[in-house]
């Protein structure tokens, strides 16, 4: 696994990322009187992958930390959790 202090260089790469959060979870079709009662804690997951074109030496959690932000817009990051984040070079 590559170290926090990895740079990348510039170039075409290909990203997947897994992410994980803390999240309550209620049936579909609950009557609003019983959501609270029928609601139960678990964990979501998004994910996102594709291809961006690195211009200039980065550093690898910059990167990851930029798709992490795209991925959860609407959640607190202080919850989110990075299951897997991986980069590859795309070779032509």
């Amino acid at each position: 696994m590559p170290s926090s202090t990895d740079i990348v260089e510039p170039g075409r790469y290909d990203f997947d990322l897994k992410v994980e959060f803390p999240s309550v979870y209620i049936p579909e079709h609950t009557p609003p009187a019983f959501r609270l009662a029928d609601s139960y804690p678990t964990t979501r997951f998004r994910y996102a992958s594709g291809q961006f074109d690195l211009t200039e030496h980065v550093e690898r959690d910059a990167i990851r930390d930029h798709f992490v932000r795209e991925a959860c817009k609407d959640v607190d990051l202080a919850i989110v959790t990075v299951a897997r984040f991986e980069l590859t070079p795309v070779t032509a």
